[in-house]
This record gives C-alpha cells, structure tokens and sequence, in this order.
C-alpha cells in the first residue's frame, strides 16, 4: 500500500490494520464507524484473500472467533468470525461497543432488534422487536451504534461463512437474550474468548 493511495485495498492483514488506524481516526462514533465500513468494503470488495489461513478454519460445535489485531491504544480490535453451515449467535449486544461487521466469505444473515420494554426486569426478562433482516455477501457491511446494537448473525448456507468485525475496543462479554416460556427474552451475560 503505498502512501499516496491510502484506499488501495488490502494485500495482508498488516495492510487492513494500517486502513483501520485512519478509519478510527474519525471524531465521533457514527462517522468512525462509516469510515470503519468503507475501509473494510474496500478491503474486501474484489475477493481477494489478505488474511492468514489459520483464521479461516471453521470450528464444532459453535462459529470460530480469533483475534486478528487489538490496538495498542485500545482504540479498536478486529476479531474473524468463521461459520459453519448453520451456526449462528442468539440475540446479542456488544455491550454497549460500537461495531462494523463485513462479509469476507460467503454469505450470512443478519437481523436487527430494537429493545422496546422490560416485560420482568426482576427476573431479567425482555421484550425485543425485529427491525430489519438483511443477507449480506462478500464485501457488505453494517454497522451498530449503541443504543441499537442488538441483533442476531449467523450462516444459511450450505459453505462456510468468514465475517470481518472491528468493534470500539476489545469486547470480552455481552449479553445474550434466549426465549423465555413466559415470553420474552432471558437476559443472560456471556463471557468471550477466542477459539485459538
């Protein structure tokens, strides 16, 4: 990448990481996360391979997760997500993180929630609207900006699936909603890690 193209797309994950240090340069978080967006779309749009081929393995029972940069600063981290045919993530938050998600492989389905009420917040049930669905394939990219970071993502087809996500820091836990019997959804916190 030479200094006079700063948008030229990405031939290493050195190359996508020297991309994003701009991109979060950008003064607040919606135009961070644009920036961050056409950063990754621009990396990823003409299908080229840039990132090592151990972060590409899929992984069993649930989707790889692997940490591929974390800013010396904290600014950011960029973690690759691998899905197998089917899997997916319950509803989940970023834990009030910014995040931009981009499809490196493949094809995956996302869709968007809106919290509208506590149905029993003694008891850590929540009521949730669907808000959009969107089938995303190499080279798209979204974006969640708390307050509306809930969503739910993961692999319908029959191959597997890589996504690119580069969120406002290190995330290490979220909180998940599962069905609840009694309707709504069952705040639960789950702690992160990496497959390896």
């Amino acid at each position: 990448m030479s200094p006079e193209n700063p948008t030229q797309p990405a031939q290493s994950s050195a190359d996508l990481v020297r991309l994003l240090d701009q991109a979060v340069a950008a003064c607040d978080d919606d135009s961070r996360c644009t920036a961050v967006m056409e950063a990754l779309m621009e990396a990823v749009s003409d299908g080229a391979s840039f990132l090592p081929e151990e972060f590409l393995a899929p992984v069993s029972p649930g989707y790889a997760r692997r940490l591929l940069h974390r800013a010396p600063d904290g600014r950011y981290s960029v973690v690759v997500m691998v899905w197998g045919p089917g899997q997916s993530t319950p509803l989940h938050d970023h834990s009030g993180m910014w995040c931009v998600e981009c499809v490196y492989r493949g094809q995956i389905l996302v869709r968007n929630y809106e919290r509208v009420a506590n149905r029993d917040s003694a008891q850590g049930i929540m009521d949730f609207e669907a808000r959009e669905e969107v089938v995303a394939g190499i080279g798209e990219a979204g974006k969640l900006i708390p307050p509306f970071e809930y969503h739910t993502i993961g692999n319908v087809e029959s191959e597997p699936a890589v996504t690119i996500h580069v969120y406002g820091g290190e995330i290490t836990s979220c909180q998940t909603f599962t069905p609840a019997e009694e309707g709504g959804f069952r705040l639960e916190v789950k702690t992160l890690g990496y497959s390896d």
